[in-house]
């Protein structure tokens, strides 16, 4: 059953003070900054910033932002040296003196070009419909797409998979719909070659998740402290908050602890 963290507070700091390093991976829209009706407009507060930089400078934590945006977009908008961003659910990856792309996810660069091609002319009359190419993945944003037409943008989005030339995997995440090719390699995967990059293989990961595409992570991530943000429906984390006001009183109670023994009050 997941829990409110905040009730579970006391067992989170018995797992922490026992870690020897912890692996903070987090989500960027809706976790770390606020949804937005645009996703270009998505930002990330100064005292996100503040205590993400702190996070980064403490030598007990490493600290992954991993998002569906691409990874250079992800960085500029983040900016904190130090951190490990992963764009593309997981497809590429940079850090302190790296960058990977997972490499078969690239032969899938025409086909995709293609599908986003063919779904932008299917999609043109819909208002408020945004087509987004982001290089090895796509998505699909219909926030701003009146309630009755939400549907027509579904069987769209099917129909032009259905004759796609290249295979790809479908996730409906939050008023958007996620496109990926299918190759073997998941945000769990994107963590676990992080955790062998940085010598990080026995951390604690901390795993904070937005969107339905990470409830895979929850599931796969068994010893992990899985943190749901938003609306909590079947869920496989096991614990709950509820948006990203929630997620900097956790990072600011989180960064204390790994300077101090005692459980501050939650201001």
């Amino acid at each position: 059953m997941t829990r409110d963290l905040f009730e579970a507070l006391a067992e989170v700091h018995e797992r922490i003070t026992d870690a020897g390093h912890l692996l903070v991976c987090t989500d960027y829209d809706g976790a770390l900054a606020p949804i937005v009706p645009h996703p270009d407009d998505a930002f990330l507060p100064k005292e996100m910033s503040d205590v993400l930089r702190s996070l980064a400078r403490n030598e007990r934590a490493s600290v992954v932002v991993i998002s569906g945006r691409e990874r250079a977009d992800l960085q500029a908008r983040v900016d904190v040296p130090g951190l490990v961003y992963v764009g593309n659910h997981g497809l590429e990856i940079s850090g302190p003196g790296f960058v990977y792309v997972e490499p078969s996810s690239l032969d899938a660069g025409l086909a995709l070009e293609q599908l986003t091609t063919q779904l932008a002319q299917r999609l043109q009359s819909v208002s408020g419909v945004l087509v987004e190419n982001k290089g090895l993945t796509a998505s699909v944003h219909y926030r701003q797409v009146p309630p009755e037409d939400c549907e027509g943008v579904r069987r769209q989005v099917h129909a032009a998979l259905a004759t796609a030339s290249h295979p790809f995997v479908l996730a409906a995440g939050d008023k958007v719909y996620e496109i990926r090719p299918r190759v073997y390699w998941t945000k769990v995967s994107a963590l676990r070659w992080i955790q062998q990059k940085l010598d990080r293989e026995d951390a604690l990961v901390i795993y904070l998740g937005h969107d339905e595409p990470d409830e895979d992570a929850f599931t796969e991530l068994t010893e992990a402290i899985t943190i749901k943000i938003g609306e909590v429906e079947n869920t496989a984390a096991r614990y709950r908050l509820t948006g990203p006001k929630e997620v900097l009183r956790f990072l600011n109670w989180l960064e204390r602890q790994i300077h101090e023994d005692a459980i501050p009050a939650i201001r």
